[in-house]
C-alpha cells in the first residue's frame, strides 16, 4: 500500500541521516549535542508507530508521564528502538515488554522491561561493549549486529546520562535511563568531558 511505501521511505531516510550522525560522534568524537526540548509523548507516539504487536509479535505497554524533556530527540530514539528491539530478542513469541516514562524532579527517566531469556551477572558490565552478545547463536538468528548498548551508552554520555542495568537469568531484564533537566552548560561540559 501507498501508506506503508511512504512510511518505509521516510524511515529508511531517517536511519540514514541517523547512520551519519553516529558516524560523526563516534568516529569524530563530535560530541556537540544539538539538545532541544520536545514533549515525551512525541517520543513515545513514535514508539508505538514503530512496535506494534501485529508487527512483532509481541504485548506492548507503554505507560507514560507527560513531561518535557531536553535532548537531541533522534539519538533518543535510536537509543529506545535499540532497548525494545533487544527486549523483543530475549523474549519468546508474545511477550509482554512494558516501556515507561517517568518525569521525575531532576529530569525524566525511561525504561524497558521485558519478561526474557535475562543476563547472567558475569556477563552484565561487558553488554555495553561493542559487537557484544549475550547469545550469539540466538542473537545472529534474529539479525542482532551486536552494536546496540554500545551505541547507545555512547549517546547518553552526550546527555550526561547512563544505561541502568538490571537482570535476571530467566525472569527478564530492565534497561533504563534517566535525562537530566540540564542546562546548556551542563551538556556542554559533559561533552568536553566526552572528547578528552
Amino acid at each position: 500500500s501507498i501508506l506503508s511505501a511512504n512510511y518505509i521511505y521516510t524511515e529508511g531516510k531517517r536511519l540514514e541521516a541517523m547512520s551519519f550522525r553516529l558516524l560523526d560522534i563516534i568516529v569524530a568524537k563530535k560530541g556537540d549535542v544539538q539538545l532541544s526540548e520536545v514533549s515525551a509523548s512525541e517520543i513515545f507516539v513514535y514508539l508505538k508507530e514503530m512496535f506494534t504487536d501485529e508487527n512483532r509479535g509481541m504485548q506492548f505497554h507503554y505507560q507514560y508521564d507527560n513531561g518535557i524533556i531536553l535532548a537531541e530527540v533522534n539519538l533518543i530514539k535510536t537509543v529506545l528502538v535499540n532497548l525494545v528491539d533487544n527486549a523483543c530478542k530475549a523474549s519468546e513469541e508474545g511477550g509482554r515488554i512494558e516501556i515507561s516514562g517517568q518525569a521525575l524532579e531532576n529530569g525524566y527517566r525511561f525504561a524497558v522491561r521485558d519478561y526474557g531469556i535475562g543476563i547472567p551477572e558475569e556477563e552484565l558490565h561487558k553488554i555495553t561493549k561493542a559487537f557484544y552478545m549475550v547469545d550469539k547463536s540466538r542473537a545472529r538468528s534474529k539479525n542482532g549486529a551486536g552494536l546496540g548498548l554500545a551505541l547507545c551508552k555512547e549517546i547518553l554520555q552526550l546527555h550526561g546520562s547512563v544505561l541502568e542495568i538490571e537482570s535476571e537469568p530467566g525472569k527478564g531484564t530492565c534497561i533504563g535511563f534517566t535525562l537530566p533537566n540540564q542546562g546548556k552548560e551542563e551538556a556542554d561540559e559533559a561533552n568536553r568531558k566526552y572528547r578528552e
